[in-house]
């Protein structure tokens, strides 16, 4: 019997550099990469502390094949929906996230909050 696709948006196998962090934490962020990504979230590796549910931001450029514009930064803020063990050299746990908002960001803007907020993009507004 064939499983049933319960994704709403087509999922593309790119790897993409990503920055993580625990929302609303003092931990810095953990630079790993996409393993899968789609308009309403993303799978990755990480050694962070994370359980279903935990609210995360993501730092990572879209690519074009995904949001259909040409490529740009992207804040979002998201909830972990799936994890499991796995051996990567990016972590130890597979996170599947779900997005809730982002926030398209601008190279300069982005470079303006690091130099404001001591290179912690963590405070966005998304």
């Amino acid at each position: 019997m064939k499983s049933i696709e319960r994704r709403r948006t087509e999922r593309f196998n790119l790897r993409i550099g990503l920055s993580v962090s625990l929302l609303n934490s003092g931990a810095r962020e953990q630079s790993t990469e996409t393993l899968n990504i789609s308009a309403g979230g993303m799978h990755f590796a990480t050694n962070l502390s994370l359980r279903r549910s935990t609210a995360v931001q993501l730092h990572f450029r879209m690519p074009e094949e995904i949001s259909h514009v040409p490529a740009t930064d992207w804040v979002c803020i998201g909830h972990v929906v799936h994890m499991k063990p796995v051996n990567s050299p990016n972590g130890s746990l597979s996170v599947g996230v779900q997005f809730d908002c982002y926030e398209v960001v601008s190279t300069e803007s982005l470079a303006g909050r690091a130099r404001s907020r001591g290179n912690d993009v963590r405070n966005s507004d998304a």
